[in-house]
């Protein structure tokens, strides 16, 4: 008998001839393509990702060698990106290194990337699920392509919107934007918001189709997952201050 995740696959991407009508989201090539064939199945993947999340995240799970490297290669973008476009962070220099800097946010981005997965892995593996790490990382991993594409987007619009803004010129001689801070707020906000719906929805669907669990299951091991990860960030935070404190 198969499990849910298994029957799921089966039926996912049905082809052309047994769904009786044209292939509007070009799903026969998209399974056709996702083979093991490199740059052109980590590129299917990401496409996959945004318009047949279910079907991607199946052949991902049922083949995940062909795509462990593709998946470091999309985790490593996602944390350069983070890096180099961050929704904002303060700076805090400790002994001459910026710790809001690139480093720092290599580093932690690292870090803040690869909590949930292994949160989400674990709980999934000590509720009965999947017990492969190799199999779990690529089909999570790819889930992050929403933060990247929204933080893409932010820094998009938010360029658009400050050219689009007036600037105003003070008695000093210097300039402002009128009413950036806020617009800037309001963009970060319902971009912020878009990119977590969207990431929960992927993350919900990769735990059912890795572990067979129903989604309310899945919405589960989800939440015991960024309960661990709050606490890890916790202890990290509480360890930063104190060596700021009394070490350095």
């Amino acid at each position: 008998m198969m499990r849910p995740s298994q029957s799921l696959c089966a039926i996912a991407a049905p082809t052309n001839q047994q769904a009786g009508k044209k292939d509007w989201w070009g799903d026969a090539w998209m399974t056709d393509s996702m083979n093991g064939r490199g740059v052109q199945n980590a590129a299917t993947a990401l496409y996959g990702m945004i318009v047949r999340p279910v079907t991607t995240l199946c052949c991902i799970s049922h083949n995940p060698a062909a795509y462990l490297a593709p998946s470091a290669a999309v985790f490593a973008a996602a944390v350069v990106l983070s890096a180099l476009l961050p929704f904002g962070s303060p700076e805090l220099q400790i002994s001459g290194i910026a710790w809001g800097g690139t480093l720092y946010a290599l580093i932690m981005g690292t870090i803040n990337y690869l909590l949930p997965i292994l949160g989400i892995f674990w709980v999934g593996r000590m509720w009965g699920g999947n017990r492969s790490f190799r199999r779990a990382f690529p089909a999570l991993t790819y889930c992050l392509v929403p933060g990247m594409l929204g933080t893409s987007a932010f820094h998009a619009v938010l360029g658009l919107y400050a050219l689009a803004t007036p600037e105003i010129v003070l008695p000093d001689g210097l300039t402002m934007t009128s009413g950036f801070a806020f617009g800037e707020y309001i963009i970060q906000t319902a971009i912020g918001l878009v990119i977590i719906g969207w990431t929960f929805l992927l993350m919900v669907k990769a735990i059912h189709v890795l572990n067979g669990f129903g989604y309310v299951r899945s919405v589960v091991v989800l939440a015991l997952a960024v309960l661990i990860t709050s606490a890890a960030n916790l202890a990290q935070g509480m360890a930063t201050t104190a060596i700021y404190e009394f070490v350095l």
